[in-house]
């Protein structure tokens, strides 16, 4: 029986099929080099990033009065231009408008934004005000990224794990147990990393201990690893 070689990253990229064994970690070490630079990001995504409500509700607003002034009713104007963050798909990884946030929220830990400008005054980030905005004009909570990760996934995921903003996803529907391209939850990614705080608020919010990922690991079997 022969074994037959994974597939090029450019292959894993272009599909959204299942990944598993050398693939997953084939695409995990693609994502690893991904290092952020606001740069990266598109101008209707640096409000996200940099958690400017003001300037989000500008921009939407900006947006529905041009699709107004192109004749169509205001209803429809406003769901083009929420459109335009639901589709949103933002660096290498493919970010939707949610995880944008996410992503710049913990990146900005104790740094201040940039401003756009010098004349432009300085605002505290909200970024949780960022994530219920999105959520009120209709944009999809458990959208995923490259590796099927959801906002809600990085939130509460990494060693920077942003409870508050995982929380407000929650309230806002997030699945707790939505399984990415490699077939794992983000208990699978807290436990891996050791992340404590993370497998805790997780545990509290109905995360399974038995849901198994594409190589057939659960989280349950990462703590006999560990321990």
């Amino acid at each position: 029986m022969t074994v037959s070689e994974p597939r090029s990253i450019d292959i894993l990229l272009a599909g959204e099929f299942p990944l598993a064994g050398e693939e997953q970690q084939l695409l995990r070490e693609w994502i690893s080099e991904w290092k952020f630079d606001v740069g990266q990001f598109s101008e209707r995504a640096q409000p996200l990033v940099r958690g400017d409500i003001g300037r989000l509700e500008h921009d939407y607003q900006k947006l529905v009065d041009k699709f107004t002034a192109e004749g169509k009713a205001l209803e429809e104007s406003k769901e083009c231009a929420t459109e335009a963050y639901a589709t949103m798909c933002e660096t290498r990884l493919r970010m939707p408008a949610m995880e944008v946030v996410v992503a710049g929220a913990q990146y900005y830990v104790g740094r201040r934004p940039p401003t756009y400008h010098q004349s432009t005054p300085y605002a505290e980030p909200s970024h949780v005000k960022c994530l219920e905005f999105l959520h009120g004009i209709g944009v999809a909570v458990d959208a995923q990224d490259v590796a099927g990760f959801t906002a809600f996934m990085r939130a509460a995921q990494t060693s920077q794990s942003r409870s508050d903003l995982a929380q407000a996803l929650l309230e806002m529907g997030a699945d707790v147990n939505h399984r990415s391209r490699f077939g794992g939850v983000v208990l699978h990614e807290a436990m891996m990393a050791q992340d404590r705080k993370a497998v805790a608020f997780l545990t509290r919010n109905g995360a399974s201990m038995d849901i198994q990922d594409n190589d057939g690991v659960s989280p349950r079997d990462i703590v006999s690893l560990i321990l």
